[in-house]
């Protein structure tokens, strides 16, 4: 589906998440200003340098402080049961700002998404990492990061353009965005739930940010 992107502003947000049993959390940084473009992988068009990117709850001409909530409270019957267990997130960003497209279905799901601009097209990329702690902390009590896992599609759009993954703990490259485009989809998290761990809150927080050269 091809769906019209007015001009957007700039603003940042940070997105954590949590869980009852444990939680993680996630942090996003970005900057921008954008220019009208097409669909969920969008050609924008050409203008002053600038990158963009955006994860959980956003506002136009904004630089937010916001961190997002994904969590999930694991029964105490199922606990350690290899029954994975489906995350929430309270974010409440579900539509695009370029032109209110409904592009995500929280609470199940969290926006991710962003951009580079540069005044021509170039072959130049700009690269967007995430990076979690080894491991989700409870008091002395720890669970790996790499329980948790998300899935990525879109309204209209199941192809994951920023694509889905598991958390390995450190830093992980998760997608380039070529110049002069954006991408946005929406990501759906997932604790393993197979390992019997001591009730608690466990956290932890990831941190995703975008470069370019």
């Amino acid at each position: 589906m091809v769906h019209q992107r007015k001009p957007l502003g700039c603003f940042s947000l940070s997105i954590r998440v949590v869980m009852a049993l444990w939680t993680f959390a996630s942090v996003f940084a970005s900057v921008l200003y954008v220019e009208p473009a097409r669909a969920w992988s969008l050609t924008i068009g050409a203008g002053s340098r600038a990158i963009f990117l955006q994860v959980g709850n956003g506002a136009n001409n904004a630089n937010l402080g916001t961190i997002n909530l994904v969590s999930v409270i694991v029964p105490a019957a199922v606990v350690g049961s290899g029954a994975a267990q489906v995350m929430t997130t309270n974010s409440t960003q579900a539509n695009s700002f370029f032109d209110g497209f409904n592009v995500c279905n929280p609470p199940a799901q969290l926006y991710i998404g962003g951009y580079f601009r540069e005044p021509s097209t170039t072959a130049a990329v700009a690269t967007v990492q995430l990076n979690a702690p080894a491991n989700l902390i409870s008091g002395t009590d720890t669970i790996p990061f790499n329980s948790i896992s998300w899935t990525s599609t879109a309204n209209g759009n199941t192809f994951g353009d920023i694509p889905a993954g598991t958390f390995a703990g450190g830093t992980q490259f998760l997608v380039n965005i070529a110049s002069n485009r954006w991408l946005e989809n929406c990501h759906i998290f997932s604790y393993a739930n197979s390992a019997v761990v001591p009730a608690g809150t466990f956290t932890g927080r990831v941190v995703y940010t975008m470069t370019a050269p």
